[in-house]
């Protein structure tokens, strides 16, 4: 099984913050931004509540969305 060291831990909590909050600036539901990323919005809430890591892909198309480049989610605000 994989478990992550700290670093990784604390990348996962600040990408998950960073894109919730990007969803509720953009005022999108999660149901709204799932469809417009052809996801769930049970990936969205799982994501946001830091239960599901992201794929390289999936951070792509999220800051594609919100207009921001990705290194953006890395980021503490």
């Amino acid at each position: 099984m994989y478990s992550m060291d700290n670093e990784e831990i604390k990348y996962h909590d600040i990408i998950s913050k960073n894109i919730k909050k990007l969803r509720t600036s953009a005022k999108y539901s999660q149901e709204e931004m799932a469809e417009k990323l052809s996801c769930s919005r049970e990936f969205i809430s799982r994501v946001e509540n830091r239960k599901e890591k992201i794929s390289l892909n999936m951070l792509l198309k999220i800051a594609n969305l919100f207009n921001v480049n990705p290194s953006s989610l890395f980021k503490l605000s």
